[in-house]
């Protein structure tokens, strides 16, 4: 597991212009009625930052569809090594105009976050997931190297008709078994909060930059976990969980127990 370089970290909440990000989709020529909100904001994060463009986000109330905000604000928490005011000098000297006006500067906030997370520490967390497994070799429904959603695989792999596996219990027993695997946490409880099947847009790297569109499974979990040593934790932290972080996924958000 590569160590991540922990430095000075800002949890950083922006406030994004739905119509703006909407010009910014026509301006990259997407299929606008295709792609979803995570898609739109990790452009627009790409557009403004650059390679300082944060690798963890999380796009807040984002059950709805871009057309649906009406032009209202789209809230979006994301950790960075550099507080607000760099990234938006930074902003101000690479991005575009219309880019740069997708921000509402004025709404911006930051806070550093913790220094050290002390061993005993327990915490509430909330995290947005994209539970799949990639096959290491070919299957009778799959081939070796497809990245698939895990309830779909368990329930390939099972291939019985009689046997009811059930959704909910796959991603749980999908999300305990990741924490096991940390050696700074202990997940002690853990729910499913909300479910949907995401559309996730790509574009290839080739000059004509082609959108393909894919579904994966979007799980929100909620629970509450223990830290077993806090600079494993830290790390864990600011690395993010699971596939697809770059795109809305992964982000751990916390809080104490009250």
């Amino acid at each position: 597991m590569s160590e991540v370089k922990i430095t000075t970290v800002h949890m950083i909440q922006m406030w994004l212009n739905s119509r703006q990000l909407v010009q910014l989709g026509k301006m990259l020529n997407l299929p606008l009625r295709k792609v979803g909100n995570n898609y739109l904001v990790h452009c627009a994060l790409s557009e403004l930052f650059q390679d300082q463009a944060p690798k963890l986000f999380s796009v807040e109330d984002n059950h709805r569809q871009i057309s649906d905000y009406q032009g209202q604000k789209i809230r979006v928490l994301f950790y960075s090594e550099y507080d607000w005011q760099t990234l938006q000098k930074l902003a101000q000297g690479f991005a575009s105009p219309t880019v740069y006006e997708i921000v509402d500067w004025e709404q911006v906030a930051s806070k550093p976050m913790p220094t050290e997370f002390p061993d005993g520490l327990e915490l509430r967390f909330e995290i947005r997931t994209c539970p799949v497994v990639r096959k290491a070799s070919d299957g009778p429904k799959w081939n070796k190297g497809q990245e698939v959603d895990v309830f779909l695989s368990k329930v390939w792999e099972e291939d019985n008709e009689d046997t009811k596996i059930d959704r909910e219990k796959t991603y749980k027993e999908w999300i305990i078994r990741y924490f096991e695997r940390q050696d700074g946490v202990h997940l002690s409880s853990v729910r499913v909060k909300r479910f949907s099947i995401e559309r996730m847009s790509r574009r290839n790297h080739k000059p004509n930059r082609k959108v393909a569109i894919i579904q994966r499974p979007d799980v929100t979990f909620t629970g509450t976990l223990k830290i077993k040593n806090g600079k494993e934790f830290e790390e864990l932290l600011y690395r993010g969980i699971g596939r697809h972080k770059s795109f809305g996924f992964g982000m751990l958000k916390i809080r104490r127990v009250s």
